[in-house]
């Protein structure tokens, strides 16, 4: 059986990841992080077939949930 990909579970697995590489304060905006999920081995190309922000919302999802993020509109600092 094949297993249905799950957006908002992988780009809070690719959030979680980057956590742990990037240094205390770095900012990203929501279109950075989409630019980097969409190279990173949680994309997948069935994204390309949903509504147009999904990607976007599900950046803000999994970085919310995430609680080590600072959100401002657009913008995300690691905490």
């Amino acid at each position: 059986m094949v297993e249905k990909y799950n957006l908002n579970e992988q780009t809070l697995n690719f959030v979680r990841g980057l956590e742990k590489k990037v240094e205390k304060n770095r900012v990203f905006t929501n279109k950075e992080l989409v630019t980097l999920f969409e190279s990173s081995s949680f994309y997948n190309k069935e994204v390309q077939s949903y509504y147009k922000t999904a990607m976007q919302k599900s950046i803000w999802w999994a970085v919310k949930r995430s609680n080590t993020w600072l959100m401002e509109r657009g913008r995300y600092t690691k905490l």
